[in-house]
């Protein structure tokens, strides 16, 4: 670290978020400057783990609302009638959407490529344990442990969003306990398809990185 370059962070990092690093590294700038650059490298590296679990959930919930909804389940009324308002704002916005973008309505796939993974984490809440987790739970989760519940994957997938949007919002990561936060997505995917779980771990580099670790010198 140079004068010229902490003067540049203060006004282009801002002194607030210099500071959490800063303080990481016990006040020794050239520590801080490599946390940040390696908070930058885990936030990227757990791109790949988060694109694997978003689409499997999402494609999980979707072949489930299918089977009780039909094929174009977005649009369909019942289904419609039991979600939370915002919900039903998620879906009538992403239609909108795609309106003005192509100048058609979108097919229920569309939609589902357009939801965001809040959406899906919020199906996921007691609140529809009834409508649709009573019978699809062990289809879209068929690899839950005995003793293990819909409350169980419901405070998963809220973690899972929590990290995904603490990383996109390009806020700090280094006050998490990351292998707790890749354990999450890991054990999603195992309820979903321990193939694919297995598959992801493989081809991860986020132990990796947390073991890369800038230390105090």
């Amino acid at each position: 670290m140079t004068p010229e370059l902490t003067a540049a962070f203060v006004r282009t990092v801002s002194s607030e978020r210099w500071r959490t690093y800063r303080l990481a590294a016990g006040f020794h700038d050239n520590t801080a400057i490599e946390l940040y650059l390696w908070n930058a490298a885990i936030g990227q590296s757990f791109h790949f783990p988060l694109q694997t679990v978003e689409v499997a959930l999402r494609n999980v919930i979707h072949n489930s609302l299918m089977t009780l909804y039909g094929a174009s389940w977005s649009s369909d009324p019942n289904f419609r009638g039991l979600l939370d308002p915002r919900l039903e704002t998620d879906i009538i916005a992403t239609e909108r959407r795609h309106r003005n973008k192509y100048s058609s309505t979108p097919t229920t796939p569309q939609v589902v490529a357009s939801l965001s993974l809040g959406f899906w984490v919020a199906l996921l809440r007691p609140t529809y344990r009834v409508p649709i987790w009573s019978l699809e739970l062990s289809n879209a989760f068929p690899h839950l442990a005995v003793g293990e519940a819909l409350s169980d994957v419901s405070a998963t997938g809220t973690k899972i969003q929590d990290l995904r949007n603490r990383i996109f919002h390009q806020e700090p990561l280094i006050g998490h306990n990351l292998l707790d936060d890749y354990s999450a997505i890991m054990r999603m995917l195992a309820w979903i398809c321990p193939e694919t779980e297995a598959w992801a771990r493989k081809n991860s580099s986020v132990a990796k990185v947390i073991r890369e670790r800038p230390r105090r010198k």
